[in-house]
């Protein structure tokens, strides 16, 4: 009797012992992996910090900094905005080869880029949920400015331009600068999160930039003036593919369809190229009607060509992303001798 007690009360004690040290075990991985989050927790708020601190933005006890002008700035888009105000100045200069008046050409400068930078700070909320590395700098800057602050800068600076336009250009200029707001603000916002022709979209909002600087300067819609437009909308194309290729896979993780993610890249290779030789053509019509001098002309050629080469290239399969960026670059210096040529048409004959 006495044995059979001993060894139940001994197996009661073995059983409640191997529980305990089942208990005991159990409670250490749970501060082991206790520990591990919390570390992998300040690791990743210090990763947070860093990344907000690099673009200027600082969290301190969970509130973002105070607004700086800098940020005011950076939601205008200034890369965006400069581009296409150098061909506005450039189609205005080419659009007065006899007298030039100043106090329009600063209106319609100023004014365009004023409803250019109110378009693109509406687009920058437009876009608050797109994260990609070519928006997250203006993205987060938009988080900084409260929205109802935005609004009225937006406002303020719509209002700055259109009275310029209206008061010192011509009607027709500020009415090319609220159609390409719309275009940019309305329709390229909502169709580029749900289709690729977004860019196409996008492409006709920044061509109407030059377009209102000839207008302004002619106060007519000529043969000029739409090739100014063809050439602008041509020259963005194969630029906003390249980026396309190049970034595909941010556009992609952003949920956001662009042409080589959704046809492939042999449809794009033939649409740049397209494109790219519709610029070229336009950029010798325009010298070969009397709008622009003769160096316009030749300059864009051989520019154009320059730019025209790597998309012809073979290689495009092996070297898809090298290709793309070269492409990008040197859009870039078409474009820059495209507004310095435009400007100087008429000087360098």
């Amino acid at each position: 009797m006495n044995e059979s007690i001993g060894c139940a009360v001994f197996g009661r004690w073995r059983l409640l012992d191997e529980r305990s040290r089942t208990l005991r075990r159990g409670l250490f991985c749970v501060r082991r992996r206790r520990a591990f989050s919390c570390k992998m927790i300040r690791t990743y708020e210090e990763a947070l910090a860093r990344s907000f601190h690099n673009v200027g933005v600082r969290l301190e006890e969970g509130v973002c900094r105070s607004m700086t002008a800098r940020d005011f700035l950076c939601i205008t888009k200034p890369g965006l905005v400069g581009s296409g105000v150098a061909t506005t100045a450039g189609a205005f200069c080419m659009g007065s080869p006899d007298m030039f008046r100043w106090l329009a050409f600063f209106a319609v400068v100023l004014g365009m880029a004023a409803v250019a930078a109110a378009s693109c700070v509406i687009s920058s909320y437009f876009c608050c949920g797109i994260d990609t590395s070519k928006s997250r700098i203006v993205w987060r800057r938009s988080r900084v400015i409260p929205l109802p602050v935005a609004a009225w800068y937006a406002t303020a600076l719509y209002a700055v331009g259109f009275v310029l336009l209206i008061w010192q250009v011509n009607i027709w200029a500020a009415v090319l600068g609220a159609v390409g707001a719309l275009l940019y603000t309305m329709a390229y916002g909502y169709v580029k999160r749900r289709s690729h022709w977004g860019t196409f979209v996008g492409a006709l909002s920044g061509a109407t930039l030059p377009l209102a600087g000839y207008v302004a300067a002619t106060g007519q819609f000529d043969a000029g003036a739409w090739l100014v437009f063809t050439a602008m909308f041509a020259w963005q194309m194969p630029h906003f593919y390249a980026i396309g290729i190049f970034r595909r896979e941010e556009y992609r993780a952003a949920h956001i369809p662009v042409l080589p993610s959704v046809r492939g890249l042999p449809r794009v290779v033939w649409e740049m190229r397209a494109y790219g030789l519709l610029f070229v053509v336009t950029c010798y019509l325009l010298a070969h009607l009397g709008y622009a001098g003769f160096m316009f002309g030749l300059a864009m050629i051989a520019l154009g060509l320059y730019w025209l080469q790597p998309m012809f290239s073979p290689s495009w399969r092996a070297q898809t992303e090298d290709i793309a960026r070269l492409v990008f670059q040197r859009s870039l210096c078409a474009l820059g001798g495209f507004s310095f040529f435009l400007t100087m048409s008429h000087v360098l004959l």
